[in-house]
């Protein structure tokens, strides 16, 4: 427990020297302008995203997602049952009108 009420007197101390006010002296104007200067944005003021992107589609793009690709393999899966039926079985013949 020594240890930690060492580190407290120690951090007490730090605080004490930083709050302690060292007369009525201020910083001279050009050390506060020899920090770096740091570009800020502002968020809140930025062009919209779609104005921004507009011009960047050049070509025609398809994105293969889970949908698109479900219903063209339903959709060949019911043409190839539907060829199937029409060519080997006897359906055809049973509607001579249609054929």
């Amino acid at each position: 427990m020594a240890k930690t009420e060492e580190k407290d007197q120690n951090l007490e101390e730090l605080v004490a020297s930083v709050t302690q006010t060292h007369g009525d002296e201020e910083l001279p104007p050009e050390k506060e302008e020899s920090e770096p200067a740091v570009q800020r944005i502002d968020v809140l003021n930025l062009p919209p995203r779609r104005t921004i992107h507009d011009g960047q589609r050049t070509s025609f793009r398809l994105r293969w997602n889970g949908g698109i690709a479900r219903f063209i393999l339903l959709t060949v899966i019911v043409l190839a049952v539907i060829v199937f039926i029409l060519l080997y079985t006897d359906v055809p013949l049973s509607i001579p009108a249609l054929f």
